[in-house]
Formats: C-alpha cells, sequence, structure tokens
C-alpha cells in the first residue's frame, strides 16, 4: 500500500482531486498543508467492496504491502 492511498485512508489530506481513466480506474493526488510533496496514486473502485490499488504507470495491481 503507497503512502498516498494510507493517507486517504487515514482522511490525512486537504485537497483531493480524482482523473477518471478510460479502464474505470481513477488516478487520485492528495495535498495536505503537513507535507510538502503530493501524493498521487491509481485505484480500481474507489470506495467500493473489490477497491484495489493499480500501478499508476500500467494499471496493473499492487501487491499488498508494497
Amino acid at each position: 500500500m503507497s503512502e498516498g492511498f494510507k493517507k486517504l485512508k487515514a482522511g490525512d489530506f486537504n485537497n483531493m482531486s480524482q482523473e477518471r481513466q478510460p479502464d474505470g480506474s481513477v488516478v487520485v493526488t492528495l495535498t495536505g498543508r503537513r507535507y510538502a510533496e503530493a501524493y498521487k496514486f491509481r485505484v480500481k473502485d474507489l470506495y467500493g467492496p473489490d477497491e484495489q490499488e493499480l500501478n499508476i504507470e500500467t494499471g496493473d495491481p499492487v501487491a499488498p504491502g508494497t
């Protein structure tokens, strides 16, 4: 699970933008006042029962714990 995905789950962000992809997944960008960088990651079925983080470039599933 990427650091950005962890921040999404914890609600540790101030702004969130979503960019829909042709395959139905979403590229999420999070920013916050407490961290200097933006976190960008890709998710399939965002907030759904089959939610899964994907590789941002290829769209392949990310192995749990990475």
